[in-house]
């Protein structure tokens, strides 16, 4: 009666050592870390390639979208210049709004800054019209 028992316990310590007592999500978990450590991943494109890969999806992370590269370069830029807080909200915000937003905020500004300076010379009707106009295009001096 020992005999049996004995070899039993023998049998099922070589089976726990053998799967390290880690679940199927463990393993799996533990194949994708060695896989990444084997790239030298790191930082986002290590998540990306983690997330990918225990989703099942074995190989390569799908390509970053441009807005995706976009705002890693940005965040890279934000890092190396060490901003934080609202300095670093505010260079990131600026930094991934895509090229023509920034040239339509811009124009904007330059229409603003155009009708307070006719305010503040009391311009209005076509003289109003002729100085912003000419503020616009760059051609208004002032005099």
């Amino acid at each position: 009666m020992l005999r049996p028992l004995l070899a039993a316990l023998l049998l099922l310590s070589s089976h726990a050592l053998a799967d390290d007592g880690l679940t199927p999500d463990q393993k799996r978990m533990r194949a994708c870390n060695t896989q990444a450590k084997a790239k030298q991943l790191s930082g986002a494109e290590r998540s990306r390639f983690l997330t990918h890969c225990l989703n099942g999806r074995n190989g390569e992370a799908p390509k970053l979208t441009a807005h995706q590269a976009k705002n890693e370069s940005c965040t890279k830029r934000a890092d190396g210049q060490r901003l934080e807080g609202a300095a670093r909200r505010g260079f990131m915000s600026d930094c991934v709004k895509p090229d023509r937003v920034k040239q339509q905020t811009a124009e904007r500004e330059k229409l603003k800054n155009c009708d307070r300076r006719a305010d503040g010379r009391r311009l209005d009707g076509e003289d109003r019209k002729k100085f912003v106009a000419g503020c616009l295009d760059g051609s208004t001096v002032d005099g």
